[in-house]
């Protein structure tokens, strides 16, 4: 985190100040936490690196890029990706070059000593697996399937190790062998961002028999996953996320998603696609995922002011986070379609109940001004998300009335030809039996 006391007037893009005075990430003093570490503490070791690989990738602000370059690289000895320590390091050099504080010490010896002992494991372990494909044995050539795979995983080696463990699947007879296989594919799948793969995997885990509680849940949470990254916010993303319970995320699927991802993930996914009422009652109504979204302070209100009508609130606060979650290495692709699908949600909605509003009533009411407004209701009604018309010189919304006569000539002509159908099916049926054409019973 950064000191209090260097904090300038003008503040840095991505950064904000909390109520406490303290400055940190957009996406650590606004959405879940006061600095980095503790944001990446929610995650596992890999879910973490690979978290803040990301975010020094993508952010802009250089004292954010720096913190989590160093986060990274105290992380990475915690494994044996000796490889990932000195990539790690390079980069941060670089970016620490011309400053006032010197680049972190490299660790040599600990590289050597790594590289060495993962050598030696990988050829003691393959050495098993020939030992075992000879003998014919399912369960021992599974189990040094698994060695390897848990070997690159601390080895950073993500690729290679989704291949050990598709191979351990193959030798899986047990159903809860084969649903644990298909959580760690899951795992890499997602610290890989591969994610037509974890839709694959967590259908052939939700067909495996004899799942608790926990393990319907992580399905949920991958499910979830996928469809929120493929665009498929409503029956697909928001209800998966609504139906994962916090105590059921084990620390090994902490690198795949932790309980306040479910929370930001299910709430922007609901308000994108839900009704006001479906969101109270999925979401804010719900006991389970209630204890997510406790966790997550700014978007439980953000959901709070959606479901009361306060747009202008809910819509500034996702404004000042939208910098912030484009570092979310799941959510980053998503975030401009999600916030503007909620915009124009909101405004359908605000319009419901209405036969006609004034637009610098709406334009108050969603933080813009009267043009803009105006614009957004008529992309609405172009994409026939809207069923009104603009009044643009006294600057009216009018909701659009159907031809009342129309429509009953309509309904008038349907039951006439709906009698017409029936009259004439009756008639056939009596002329078929009145000269006994039919089909009879042998008995």
């Amino acid at each position: 985190a950064i000191s209090a006391q260097n904090i300038p007037q003008q503040l840095p893009p991505g950064f904000v100040r909390d109520r406490g005075g303290c400055l940190g990430s957009a996406m650590a003093a606004t959405i879940l936490i006061d600095d980095l570490e503790d944001y990446v503490g929610q995650y596992g070791t890999h879910g973490a690196i690979q978290r803040l690989q990301f975010i020094a990738s993508k952010t802009e602000s250089k004292p954010l890029k720096i913190e989590a370059s160093r986060l990274c690289l105290d992380m990475l000895k915690r494994t044996t990706n000796a490889k990932g320590y000195s990539e790690a390091h390079n980069a941060l050099k670089e970016l620490m070059e011309g400053g006032d504080s010197a680049p972190p010490h490299y660790d040599s010896v600990w590289v050597e000593a790594t590289q060495k002992q993962a050598s030696i494991l990988k050829d003691l372990y393959e050495q098993d697996l020939h030992t075992a494909k000879v003998s014919q044995m399912k369960d021992q050539i599974r189990n040094c399937h698994s060695q390897l795979t848990n070997l690159c995983i601390e080895q950073g080696d993500y690729a290679n190790a989704l291949k050990y463990a598709s191979k351990s699947r193959e030798f899986s007879t047990e159903p809860q062998a084969v649903f644990s296989t298909c959580i760690t594919i899951i795992k890499l799948s997602a610290l890989l961002r591969q994610y037509a793969d974890i839709q694959s995997f967590t259908s052939k885990a939700h067909h495996t028999p004899y799942k608790d509680d926990s393990g319907q849940s992580k399905i949920h949470a991958a499910y979830g996953l996928y469809y929120m990254t493929s665009g498929k916010y409503k029956e697909d993303a928001a209800l998966n996320f609504a139906q994962v319970r916090q105590q059921d995320l084990s620390p090994a699927f902490l690198d795949v998603i932790c309980p306040q991802d479910i929370a930001l993930y299910g709430v922007l996914c609901a308000l994108a696609s839900l009704e006001r009422s479906e969101v109270q009652a999925k979401l804010l109504d719900s006991s389970n995922f209630r204890e997510c979204l406790d966790l997550v302070p700014q978007i439980r209100d953000v959901t709070l002011d959606f479901c009361n009508c306060k747009y202008a609130a809910c819509l500034s606060t996702l404004d000042r986070l939208k910098d912030a979650l484009s570092l979310d290495m799941h959510l980053h692709g998503q975030v401009s379609d999600i916030c503007q699908q909620i915009r124009s949600k909101g405004i359908v909605q605000y319009f419901q109940p209405f036969l006609s509003v004034s637009l610098h009533s709406m334009a108050q009411a969603f933080n813009t001004d009267v043009d803009g407004i105006q614009a957004e209701v008529a992309q609405l009604i172009g994409k026939r998300q809207l069923d009104s018309k603009i009044d643009s010189h006294k600057k009216i919304l009018h909701a659009r009335h159907a031809n009342q006569r129309k429509s009953t000539y309509q309904n008038t002509m349907r039951v006439s030809q709906d009698f017409l159908d029936t009259s004439q099916a009756l008639i056939l049926r009596m002329n078929l039996l009145k000269h006994d054409f039919g089909v009879r019973r042998p008995w």
